[in-house]
């Protein structure tokens, strides 16, 4: 998943197996099909860095390079993470010019016909919850159970958590498994109903859209876009 605005998320990861940004930070260096690094060997090599002893000293006084403490810094980072106004939020704010009736119509569309809002709510487009959306297996990746691995509650069974819309059109590929390349393919998959109808979440069915109602939806998605953040990249330390 993005990291963008993840410091507002309940729980972390697609299935939700993180219940903070500390517990997630350090999964990907630790993950063999990530950074595979061991993480006493990390410390070792950061720890005889006097630079960054300085730092973690300044930032975790007393409490020395550690994982936990290497996991609050990405974490803190990771917070600092967060979207910016998009033309959508001007035009709700008031300026009425900041979109045009397409991307009005997508959002009365995401709001009513295509239920969208069902599951991307609030001001940052997500429930926070767990759905199987109906998402087939791409050719040559094994089946993933979803929140069902962390619950075993029937309805979890290839569920994954729902993302934020927000600056989506930046975040391909999209689906917990990257099974689609663009947003046209993402519509077209609610469209259908899903693929798979095994234990399918009861809001995703069939939704008829036309061709323009597929257009406005997108453009919508498109609007939900902010100005980029501007990161600063530090003077590491040696």
């Amino acid at each position: 998943p993005t990291i963008l605005n993840t410091a507002y998320n309940k729980l972390q990861m697609w299935d939700g197996r993180a219940t903070s940004l500390e517990d997630q930070a350090t999964g990907p260096i630790k993950a063999q099909a990530e950074m595979n690094m061991n993480m006493y060997i990390l410390l070792t090599r950061l720890s005889a860095i006097p630079g960054y002893k300085n730092l973690f000293e300044r930032a975790y006084p007393g409490e020395g390079i550690t994982e936990q403490t290497v996991a609050k810094a990405l974490a803190n980072f990771e917070r600092t993470i967060v979207s910016t106004e998009s033309p959508f939020d001007q035009w709700r704010n008031g300026n009425a010019s900041a979109v045009d009736v397409s991307v009005k119509r997508g959002f009365a569309l995401f709001e009513g016909k295509a239920k969208c809002v069902k599951c991307h709510q609030g001001f940052n487009f997500t429930d926070d919850g767990f759905h199987n959306i109906g998402l087939k297996t791409p050719s040559g990746q094994s089946p993933d159970e979803g929140r069902f691995a962390q619950r075993k509650v029937a309805v979890l069974k290839g569920a994954f958590k729902t993302p934020t819309l927000r600056d989506i059109a930046l975040t391909a590929p999209y689906m917990h498994n990257g099974a689609y390349e663009n947003l046209v393919q993402v519509i077209e998959h609610y469209n259908r109903g899903g693929e798979i109808k095994e234990n399918i979440d009861p809001n995703i069915s069939a939704l008829d859209l036309s061709e323009t109602e597929k257009s406005d939806l997108l453009n919508f998605l498109n609007s939900l876009t902010g100005k980029p953040q501007i990161i600063t990249i530090p003077q590491l330390p040696n």
